[in-house]
């Protein structure tokens, strides 16, 4: 249950398969199954309940939207103002009994992109914000924070088993116990299971349609993604990169290089945030 991120990156093999599983998130294999299975049999009854949402209405400040990243932007090369569109990558629920379904569209610019110098005086800036969602034809304004972002890398090995091969002998990933970016584990039957952090205590659930945390009170429980309950910051990015995210605005800094990059199949955890 200890094992990380970075400790399972070591095995050369392991690098071949987040390799291939990275090359098909960034043509949207890896994630397209999950839009349209059927419930199963282990579903909750209150997951049943649920439906999609049909009038699309700005968003309760809390909700989280795990998204990915369609396209690299470079600090100092992408031009200023550029417009660019992430995806949800799972079922997103809204209230106790709505959810977006997976590839809801954040329509995001690009509001700062300095080269820098490579020195803490004059660092490499990338900064971006998101604007407009858009769901089934339908747009609303929102505003978000960046709990989190991964590189490409580490949300790839969050579709490997922690036992490497067959998990547990069983060749189905419907059935396979995995790692999120940030160290909690998801044991799946049939897609279904719990999701476990630190000291076998349970924390989530997932099912085919996504990853969650255990709802609080009358809120509904929040989508994760790849990540971890409790991930917060900048997942393989160089040690000298920093995030901060307020007043709508994501930005990433980089004090010690001058390259700076988000790079196609990056993942974000996105926190919508009231207006301001």
């Amino acid at each position: 249950m200890s094992r990380t991120v970075d400790q399972r990156a070591g095995s050369s093999s392991r690098w071949t398969g987040v390799l291939l599983i990275a090359s098909l998130l960034s043509c949207g294999g890896a994630s397209s199954v999950a839009q349209n299975a059927p419930v199963t049999s282990n579903t909750a009854k209150e997951e049943q309940r649920s439906v999609s949402v049909a009038k699309l209405e700005p968003l309760p400040a809390g909700v989280t939207l795990p998204v990915r990243l369609g396209r690299t932007l470079r600090a100092g090369k992408t031009r200023l103002g550029l417009t660019f569109v992430v995806k949800t990558t799972q079922r997103v629920p809204v209230t106790t009994t709505t959810y977006l379904n997976r590839g809801a569209e954040l329509e995001g610019k690009v509001v700062a992109s300095v080269a820098g110098d490579g020195t803490a005086a004059s660092p490499a800036v990338l900064s971006i914000e998101f604007t407009t969602l858009r769901y089934r034809k339908q747009t609303v304004a929102v505003g978000t924070r960046a709990i989190a972002i991964a590189n490409f890398v580490q949300v790839g090995e969050t579709f490997l088993p922690v036992q490497g091969g067959a998990d547990r002998g069983n060749a189905s990933e419907a059935s396979w116990t995995t790692t999120q970016v940030g160290g909690d584990q998801v044991a799946r039957s049939g897609w279904v299971g719990d999701v476990v952090g630190r000291g076998t205590r349970t924390v989530g659930r997932a099912d085919y349609y996504g990853v969650y945390t255990l709802p609080v009170g009358a809120s509904p429980p929040r989508a994760m993604g790849v990540f971890s309950t409790t991930a917060t910051g900048l997942y393989g990015f160089e040690r000298d990169t920093s995030l901060n995210s307020s007043g709508g605005v994501i930005t990433l800094t980089r004090s010690g290089g001058k390259k700076l990059e988000m790079r196609d199949g990056d993942n974000l955890l996105l926190e919508v945030v009231a207006p301001q």
